[in-house]
């Protein structure tokens, strides 16, 4: 990009300024739009957290998914909001974390050769807004404002779109 200023420069000043104006907005379109995305982060502590079946007290608990087999499980802390109309919240100190955990590990180890895992859920600067458990390691974390944020369900893959798994799983 800088060659191509310099060679626009050179030929053309008149040109050179709506140029590196337009760029600069462009750059600045993208970077506002980032800063305000989360991410998630593998975790052996977040992994420890749901395989002990411990609850958080300062995070409220959602699930995606069926009821009976979710697709993800996530505690978000209590001062954060979470806007959704996909994640179902539940009360996760009864027995339902339990035997959703066991549920996931039992589902995802039976054939299939992806295995859930935890991870932390991070705003843009990487501070924690809480805790994610799924096979699925890729989600859109959206920061509304300071307090709201917004997590989509996981973003899943297809697990036999190009065969390999079916045909290890036929080979086994």
């Amino acid at each position: 990009m800088i060659k191509f200023l310099i060679v626009a420069y050179r030929k053309n000043l008149s040109l050179t300024i709506p140029v590196v104006i337009l760029s600069m907005t462009v750059m600045k379109i993208i970077g506002g739009c980032a800063e305000n995305y989360g991410r998630l982060q593998r975790s052996e502590e977040v992994d420890k957290i749901f395989k002990d079946y411990q609850v958080l007290s300062d995070h409220n608990y959602y699930y995606v998914g069926p009821e009976g087999r979710p697709d993800a499980i996530m505690g978000i802390q209590n001062e954060y909001t979470l806007e959704t109309t996909q994640w179902t919240q539940f009360n996760a100190s009864d027995n339902t974390l339990k035997k959703w955990v066991d549920t996931i590990n039992f589902y995802h180890n039976t054939g299939v050769r992806y295995y859930p895992y935890g991870f932390f859920i991070l705003d843009p600067a990487g501070s924690r807004l809480g805790i994610w458990y799924s096979i699925w390691d890729w989600t859109t974390v959206m920061m509304k404002d300071d307090r709201r944020i917004q997590v989509f369900p996981p973003a899943k893959k297809d697990f036999f779109e190009d065969g390999d798994e079916l045909d290890k799983m036929e080979n086994d």
